[in-house]
């Protein structure tokens, strides 16, 4: 009879030494590297968050190819900051990207916005330079290329803005 309770104090024991949780648990899930699809940030819906990240991703890539229909996703304070007055994209988008590099336009052709943050306002949404993807070699910052990009939900429609 003294086994017996012994087994089971021993069984108790090792319950106990692995924290005694009757439920098994999983960490929480992480994208794997190398894993493309977009994740969405904490605190913006996930339309929100791909709607935003797609007007970025279209106007990267459209100054790769130089196509001024990107200046249609900005604001006129984006215009200013960027280009040097309101309404600067369409005329000032073709010198702005003569000045980047080879190596950065090329780059831009790949580019992709896989994530970013809420805010900082509350119909906005941040895309940090580092946040970008490239299949190859990453373009440098500076000029078009700024260290962020803010986006602001305006009615139905994402704009780039300061």
């Amino acid at each position: 009879m003294v086994r017996p309770s012994l087994a089971v104090l021993a069984l108790l024991l090792a319950l106990t030494a692995c924290g005694g949780e009757d439920r098994a648990t999983m960490p929480p899930l992480t994208p794997e590297p190398g894993d493309a699809r977009p994740l969405a940030p904490a605190g913006a819906p996930p339309e929100q968050s791909r709607a935003a990240r797609m007007v970025l991703y279209r106007y990267l890539r459209g100054v790769a190819a130089g196509d001024a229909k990107v200046c249609a996703s900005v604001t006129p304070a984006y215009e200013r900051a960027t280009f040097g007055k309101p309404g600067g994209c369409g005329s000032g988008l073709a010198a702005a990207r003569a000045r980047l590099r080879a190596q950065d336009r090329a780059a831009l052709r790949t580019v992709t916005v896989p994530t970013g943050q809420a805010g900082p306002g509350p119909d906005d949404f941040t895309v940090r330079f580092e946040d970008l993807r490239w299949k190859g070699e990453p373009a440098r910052p500076g000029g078009l290329l700024a260290a962020g990009f803010t986006l602001r939900k305006t009615g139905a429609r994402w704009l780039i803005t300061v």
